[in-house]
């Protein structure tokens, strides 16, 4: 027998109880097949890693030109309000300073308004006015460039 100072599971059964001791290498097998069951279950329940990002993929800016509300609206303003803008800062022949200036005040008026009824009419606007600056930032250079050539 046992002393009562020995843990239950180290207690021996009485003799004669018919009780047999178990097979210490049936309880190893039984305790390998719980473990390779915890881990197929722990496997199956887990979802695989995502697939690694190339450094150079650009899919995100596709997939946000084709699927998202401001993606379209730029889109739609780089051959629509974008070059509209840009020809007419071309024909005020705004120097760059004053077309930024008249450009972001356009864009907050604009962008206020968009903010109040978010339309896509105003998303397209606040998308064209920085698209036809970043359009007319090149012909204001050039013109700026010929200006000085000329003298004048």
């Amino acid at each position: 027998m046992s002393s009562s100072s020995d843990p239950w599971w180290a207690a021996q059964a009485p003799q004669g109880s018919g009780y047999q001791q178990p097979d210490d290498s049936a309880l190893a097998d039984a305790a390998a097949d719980m473990r390779a069951a915890a881990e197929y279950l722990r496997d199956a329940a887990t979802p695989p890693p995502p697939p690694k990002e190339g450094n150079w993929d650009f899919t995100w800016f596709t997939n946000w030109v084709r699927h998202s509300d401001n993606g379209i609206a730029c889109k739609r303003a780089m051959w629509s309000i974008g070059p509209a803008w840009a020809l007419f800062l071309t024909l005020q022949r705004f120097p760059i300073t004053t077309a930024f200036g008249i450009t972001f005040l356009a864009f907050a008026i604009v962008g206020g308004w968009h903010l109040r009824v978010e339309r896509k009419t105003t998303r397209l606007i606040t998308w064209g006015l920085p698209v036809g600056l970043l359009y007319y930032t090149p012909v204001a250079i050039v013109f700026g460039l010929a200006s000085f050539l000329v003298g004048g």
